[in-house]
C-alpha cells in the first residue's frame, strides 16, 4: 500500500458551483519528493489541505471520494492525530504563525509543546532547525518584526521541527531569496533520503524540475498528468495549462535540443548533456541565449555605476568586488541629475536606536522601470517605505521631483506615489473588491464618479473586474495580491511601488504583471519592484539595484548586475538560469 492514496476525490467549496477537485486521483510512495504545478486555481492549494485533512473537517463544502495517508483516513480522522504525521506550511506564512509566542525561538516550538514533547528535545529541534536555516541570531526578535522571507523561514522550522513523516509545502519560497529558496530545496531533498516523504506546490519550476522525482500537473481542479520532471515540461500544451517551461526547456525547444525519446532538457546538466550530443553549432547557441538574455532595453537616463560593470573573463574577481564597493560614490554623482523622480543622498535609517539598517545610500531614480533585489533583510522594503513617507529617515536628504520629502506627508505624497504592500492582507481591509478598489481614489479627491469608473479600469487591467460585488477575504492569495495592484493603478500616481508583485501568482499572473508594468512605463510612471524572481527581473526592468546589509552593491541593466559575480554572491543571489549556462558555453567557445 502507497504511504498517500487519493481515489477519485471531489470537493466544492461551499456557497459555490463549481467544483475545486475533479476526480482527483494519485499515489505517493516514502521518501519520494513530488512536486505539484499549475496555474492559480488549479485546485492546488485545495489538494495540500485535504492532505491534511482540513478539508472537509474544517473547510466544509461538498465531499466525495477518499485521501489515505499514513494509513489515516484524512476525512474521519481528527486533524489533530493528523498532524502527528504530516505537516503543512501555508502559502501565507502571516497564517502560519501562532500569535501566541513573542520570539522566533518560542514559535518555532510552540507546535511541539502542543503535542507534548519534553523541554530538551523541544530546545535540541529547535536550535537545529534555526541554524538549518540561518536564523538563529534572530531567536530573540519577534517574528512580526522581520522581513517577509525571514517570516518565510520561521513558518518552515515551526513545522520542520515537528519532523513529520509527510511534509506538504505549498510555495514555501516565494518571498525567499535564491539563496534561500536553494537552502529549501537542499533542505527537503535531504530529508526524503532519510525517509520523509514531500509535497510541494512551487512556482520556481526549475527547481521543481531540478529536484522532484514526479510531478503532478494540475489544470482546472483535475489531474493532466503524473509523471517525471522531463516528461511533464516537455509537454507542448504548457501555456495553454498557465505553465511556463523550466527556460533551459524553452531554450532547448527552440534550438531542436531533443533526446531520443522525444523530450526535452530541464536542467542546466541535460541541456549540456544535448549541447554536447547534438554537436549543435556553439556560435548559433551562444547568439540565442544573448537573445533569451537581453532584457528589457531602454535609453540610460543616468551615467552607469562602475558597481554594475560585469565580471567577464579575465576580469581579476577582487578588482571587481572592488568596483562593487564604490556604487554609491558614483550614484552620488549621478544624484545630481536634473531629470531624477527620486534624489537620495546619504539616507541613513533604524528601527531601533544603534541598529542602523540603511547605512548613507546614494541613488537616482529616473524613469527607467528598476527592479531592487538581493538578500531577505537587506533593507530593499525598508528603502522604498522611505521613498514612499511611511518610514522617516534618520538623516540624509530625499527629493521628489526637487521637492524635499522632509515637510511631506503621506497623506500628501498618496496621489504621487503608490505602494502596493508585499502581504495583500496588510493593505486590503472592506468586504467588496471594487470597494477596496476605489478607497484611494476617493480619498485623493476623485468625484465617486471618477472613482468608480477609475476602479473598474484597474480592476480590468489585472483580470478581476468581474469579481468586483465580491468579498476579498474570499479570494485567494494571488488574486488579492492583484486587488491591492489594483488599489494603486486606480489612483493613477506618477510611481507605483511593488512589494514582491509576483508572490503565489502562475505564469499567466506574472504575465499580466509585466504588461501593467510595461503599460505604466510607456507612459513615463516610474515602476518601482522588489522581487526575488530573478528571471522575472531579468525579462521585464531596464535597471536593476543589488542591495545587502542596508548598502547598494551594484546598479545597472539586468545583464550586467547578473554577470557581476562578486555583487551576486555578497547579495546571496543567483543570476537566472539561461546566464550560468550563456557564460558556460562562452568559456569553452573562447578555448
Amino acid at each position: 500500500m502507497s504511504l498517500i492514496e487519493v481515489k477519485d476525490l471531489k470537493y466544492r467549496y461551499p456557497g459555490t458551483t463549481e467544483l475545486a477537485l475533479d476526480g482527483v486521483s494519485f499515489t505517493v510512495e516514502k521518501g519520494e519528493f513530488i512536486g505539484i504545478a499549475g496555474e492559480n486555481g488549479a485546485g492546488k492549494s485545495s489538494l495540500s489541505q485535504a492532505l491534511l485533512g482540513l478539508i472537509p473537517q474544517f473547510y466544509k463544502g461538498a465531499y466525495g471520494g477518499s485521501v489515505t495517508v499514513c494509513g489515516m483516513d484524512a476525512r474521519s480522522t481528527p486533524v489533530s492525530e493528523l498532524c502527528r504525521h504530516v505537516g503543512l506550511v501555508f502559502q501565507n506564512p502571516f497564517n502560519q504563525l501562532s500569535g501566541a509566542k513573542d520570539t522566533v525561538y518560542d514559535e518555532v516550538g510552540y507546535g511541539l509543546q502542543n503535542l507534548g514533547f519534553p523541554p530538551e528535545e523541544i530546545r535540541t529541534r529547535v536550535e537545529s532547525v534555526l541554524r538549518c536555516f540561518g536564523i538563529w541570531e534572530y531567536r530573540d526578535r519577534n517574528p512580526f518584526d522581520l522581513s517577509g522571507g525571514q517570516l518565510q523561514r520561521v513558518a518552515i522550522c515551526s513545522v520542520l521541527a515537528m519532523k513529520p513523516d509527510v511534509l506538504i509545502l505549498d510555495e514555501p519560497t516565494s518571498q525567499l531569496d535564491p539563496e534561500g529558496s536553494e537552502e529549501v530545496f537542499h533542505t527537503v531533498d535531504e530529508l526524503t533520503k532519510m525517509g520523509i516523504t514531500i509535497i510541494m506546490i512551487e512556482q520556481k519550476i526549475e527547481k521543481l524540475a531540478g529536484y522532484c522525482d514526479r510531478v503532478l500537473l494540475m489544470h482546472q481542479g483535475h489531474v493532466v498528468d503524473y509523471d517525471t520532471p522531463r516528461k511533464i515540461f516537455s509537454r507542448e500544451d504548457l501555456y495553454d495549462l498557465g505553465v511556463n517551461p523550466p527556460a533551459y526547456t524553452r531554450f532547448a525547444r527552440a534550438n531542436a535540443l531533443v533526446f531520443e525519446d522525444g523530450t526535452l532538457p530541464v536542467t542546466h546538466a541535460e541541456t549540456l548533456e544535448r549541447v554536447k550530443a547534438s554537436g549543435a553549432d556553439r556560435a548559433t547557441l551562444i547568439a540565442s541565449l544573448r537573445t533569451m538574455t537581453a532584457g528589457v532595453q531602454m535609453e540610460s537616463a543616468t551615467p552607469q555605476p562602475v558597481a554594475a560593470q560585469p565580471a567577464r573573463a579575465g576580469v581579476d574577481a577582487a578588482a571587481a568586488a572592488a568596483s562593487a564597493s564604490t556604487s554609491s560614490d558614483h550614484a552620488s554623482e549621478a544624484a545630481g541629475t536634473a531629470d531624477a523622480t527620486f534624489q537620495v543622498k546619504d539616507l541613513r535609517f533604524s528601527y531601533v536606536k544603534g541598529r542602523e539598517v540603511l547605512h548613507g545610500l546614494n541613488l537616482a531614480l529616473d524613469h527607467r522601470p528598476t527592479a531592487i533585489i538581493g538578500q531577505n533583510g537587506a533593507g530593499k522594503t525598508t528603502l522604498v517605505r522611505v521613498l514612499k513617507g511611511l518610514l522617516k529617515p534618520d538623516s540624509g536628504e530625499i527629493r521628489y521631483q526637487g521637492e524635499n520629502l522632509e515637510t511631506k506627508t503621506v497623506a500628501e505624497l498618496a496621489s504621487r506615489v503608490g505602494y502596493v504592500f508585499q502581504n495583500p492582507d496588510d493593505q486590503i481591509f472592506k468586504y467588496k473588491v471594487l470597494g477596496e478598489v476605489m478607497f484611494g481614489p476617493l480619498n485623493i479627491g476623485m468625484s465617486p464618479q471618477e472613482a468608480e469608473a477609475s476602479a473598474h479600469e484597474a480592476l480590468r487591467m489585472v483580470g478581476l473586474d468581474e469579481k468586483a460585488g465580491e468579498n476579498p477575504y474570499d479570494l485567494e492569495l494571488s488574486d488579492r495580491k492583484m486587488v491591492a495592484i489594483a488599489s494603486v493603478l486606480a489612483m493613477n500616481t506618477d510611481v507605483i511601488i511593488l512589494d514582491e508583485p509576483t508572490i503565489a501568482q502562475s505564469w499567466n499572473g506574472r504575465e499580466k504583471i509585466r504588461e501593467i508594468m510595461q503599460a505604466k512605463a510607456a507612459e513615463e510612471k516610474l515602476v518601482i519592484a522588489i522581487l526575488h524572481d530573478m528571471d522575472f527581473v531579468a525579462n521585464s526592468f531596464a535597471r536593476v539595484i543589488a542591495m545587502a546589509h542596508g548598502e547598494i552593491l551594484a546598479d545597472g541593466a539586468p545583464a550586467e548586475v547578473f554577470r557581476n559575480h562578486p555583487v551576486l554572491e555578497k547579495a546571496a543571489l543567483a543570476a537566472p538560469p539561461l546566464y550560468e549556462l550563456l557564460e558556460e558555453l562562452e568559456a569553452s567557445e573562447a578555448k
